[in-house]
């Protein structure tokens, strides 16, 4: 990976939430600070090799702010569900806002918003019987909500931020990295590990392709994520990135699902 490619890394990673730089890279010269799309796509969500459903994301940068949007849309055959969420990270990697809203099969949202320098959830569930969940988390705490695998983008290029170091002659040196973040699906806290396993020739769409293999562990057990039902994701998640680290695709080990960039 070239010092220009870790280097945009490294940016991106800083405005979506990273707190720091490593040593190596505070010796960079700063970007100038503009409105850019850093990344944009979509997702698709397969179940046993059947697509099931579609994460349409932008991640963009803006002078006094960060802003990543998706919309989730499901349909397995028997539930359709569809979703959307927002999150706002200020350039010091404290959040200003995350807002999840649900459609199908029923009207839902839920909102977290700091409030003396904590975070406290607002929540609309279908019965329209509104409650706040307060969290004694700092508002430097990562947001990594279910269904939504451009937040696993955005975390895993923090910790490229956060975690690694670069040297000369040797490139970047990355150790297991963790991180706090909240659920507002669950409403709970989780631990974060992310660790580069390496180099890996996997196949993607029927192509192999020769992509750097991330390991993301949070602590869950594996099955599938009910959509209507805010249930576990996962315990681990495998990450394929490119030489841009933007993802191509996931994996659950031991699992039947596979998310696959478009």
């Amino acid at each position: 990976m070239s010092p220009d490619t870790v280097k945009r890394i490294v940016f991106s990673a800083v405005l979506l939430g990273a707190s720091s730089l490593s040593a190596g890279d505070k010796d960079k010269p700063a970007d100038k600070l503009e409105t850019k799309v850093v990344d944009s796509g979509s997702f698709g969500i397969y179940v046993e090799g059947k697509r099931v459903g579609t994460e349409t994301f932008k991640i963009e940068q803006r002078p006094e702010f960060s802003i990543a949007s998706a919309t989730l849309k499901v349909d397995d055959g028997k539930t359709k569900a569809e979703q959307t969420a927002e999150m706002r990270v200020s350039p010091k990697g404290e959040l200003r806002s995350y807002t999840w809203r649900a459609t199908q099969p029923q009207a839902e949202q839920a909102s977290v918003e700091p409030r003396n320098e904590l975070l406290v959830e607002h929540l609309v569930p279908a019965d329209q019987k509104k409650m706040d969940v307060p969290h004694s988390l700092p508002v430097s705490t990562v947001i990594l909500d279910n269904n939504f695998f451009s937040q696993r983008e955005i975390l895993l290029w923090r910790y490229l931020a956060t975690g690694c170091v670069w040297k000369e002659g040797q490139g970047r040196l990355c150790k297991p990295g963790s991180f706090v973040i909240l659920v507002p699906r669950l409403h709970a806290t989780r631990n974060a590990t992310l660790e580069i396993v390496g180099v890996e020739r996997t196949t993607v769409k029927g192509v192999e392709r020769e992509l750097n293999k991330i390991s993301l562990q949070t602590g869950g057990p594996n099955k599938l994520v009910e959509l209507n039902e805010p249930k576990e994701e996962p315990g681990q998640w495998l990450l394929w990135v490119d030489d841009q680290y933007k993802v191509v695709k996931m994996t659950v080990p031991g699992s039947n699902i596979e998310v696959l960039r478009d």
